[in-house]
């Protein structure tokens, strides 16, 4: 059920025309009642009327309500779109959002909706922040997730979307069976919830306090990003566990594998010979009782028998190293979080508002810079040519005064 939700989720802002009509499909077969099942004739009609929206407008706009919403893009329109045009050169900056390699296939795709990837992953924790104070059927929580929805297709351009009628029942079934990750398990107390969120944040020692609410919508930026940050540890505990669980299978595997046996009865003694580099028989051709099709199907045995331990291997060990990758694009994911919680610290801290005063302040009082009279000085300019003064005598009455002087003397 989550994973049917969680995948929509993903797959839902990529292309605004088909919305409905995946959303509608996963939340019918959760029900099972056919009154809830979309006709084809009905979604084609829908998904032939709605206009194409451009991913670019989608990730603007996911960005936007992320803001609005209360969370902290990992970088700006700009920079994403360059590091998407290179993602091998400055995918670093978004390495937290991602899920693989940048060279590989999967990795070049989670590039691109990064911010969409991102408004999900909050709104996730705004769910959780309700389920935990065992608040998960408040129409609160769902009414401020409905108007962030509407907010942002409006915003990418897809009125014709909010516009239809089934929009707000289709996006009640995506809050319900979005996942929610709980501090504590169902039953407990918002006091022990608080609690559990204080000692997950005890380690980073933050001067700033932590005032939780039993209405989330009531707590500042700054409590429910230190929350967000329990929310994310939380969920990297989780990875860790799975990872950690699938550590003997593991070890088991790769033993396997060192010691797989050849065809020929050689037992695998390294590594090296367990991927099928075992030492070359050495032949004389034209030696007497050598068959050299037996020869070649020995070696091809011997060949098969290194491929088979090496899928072995991989298949068995999948599920770890998928685990294993989880946590490590985790763990970045909760320094970025962390690194993001000292920025607003030091925002908030009393020096940072003195330096910004202290700035403000001296651009206020600085005399403005004496501005040219051009007017004035176009008439001194042009009196300058027009008339001559004791200090600056005319050039041209000068010189005829010379020439007058000059014919009087002779």
């Amino acid at each position: 059920m989550r994973f049917l939700a969680s995948k929509a989720a993903l797959l839902l802002p990529l292309r605004t025309d088909d919305l409905h009509a995946r959303l509608q499909k996963v939340a019918s077969r959760q029900d099972g009642s056919p009154d809830l099942e979309p006709s084809r004739s009905r979604s084609k009609s829908i998904a032939s009327t709605l206009p194409p929206i451009d991913d670019q407008d989608v990730e603007v706009s996911c960005r936007q309500e992320l803001i609005q919403s209360g969370g902290r893009p990992v970088c700006s329109i700009q920079e994403l779109f360059h590091i998407s045009a290179t993602p091998t050169v400055g995918y670093e900056a978004v390495l937290s959002w991602l899920s693989d390699d940048p060279d590989s296939e999967d990795g070049i795709g989670d590039l691109k909706p990064v911010f969409t990837r991102q408004f999900w992953r909050w709104w996730e924790f705004r769910k959780s922040q309700w389920d935990s104070r065992g608040l998960g059927d408040s129409e609160a929580g769902f009414s401020a997730f409905l108007e962030a929805e509407k907010r942002k297709h409006l915003a990418m351009g897809a009125k014709a979307t909010v516009s239809q009628p089934s929009f707000n029942e289709t996006t009640r079934r995506l809050w319900q069976y979005m996942p929610a990750s709980r501090q504590l398990p169902e039953g407990q107390t918002f006091s022990a919830h608080s609690n559990a969120v204080k000692i997950r944040l005890a380690p980073h020692h933050f001067t700033k306090p932590l005032q939780l609410r039993k209405d989330p919508q009531k707590q500042t930026i700054w409590t429910d990003w230190l929350e967000y940050l329990s929310f994310e540890i939380r969920c990297l505990e989780k990875l860790t566990a799975t990872a950690e669980s699938l550590e003997p299978e593991y070890y088991q595997s790769t033993r396997r594998l060192l010691r797989a046996k050849q065809p020929n009865g050689n037992n695998a003694g390294s590594s090296s010979a367990a991927f099928g580099s075992t030492k070359p028989r050495q032949h004389f051709l034209g030696g007497k009782g050598v068959n050299m099709g037996t020869e070649l199907a020995a070696a091809r045995a011997d060949r098969d028998a290194s491929q088979k331990s090496i899928d072995d291997f991989i298949r068995e060990t999948r599920a770890y190293m998928q685990a294993g990758r989880d946590v490590f694009y985790q763990k970045h994911r909760v320094e970025w979080v962390i690194k993001e919680a000292r920025l607003m610290e030091n925002e908030m801290s009393p020096q940072s508002n003195w330096a910004k005063a202290k700035k403000r302040k001296q651009r206020d009082e600085e005399p403005p810079e004496p501005q040219p009279k051009r007017t004035k000085r176009r008439v001194s300019d042009k009196n300058a040519n027009s008339v001559a003064t004791p200090a600056t005598p005319h050039p041209r009455r000068n010189a005829r005064r010379s020439t007058r002087q000059t014919s009087l003397k002779d």
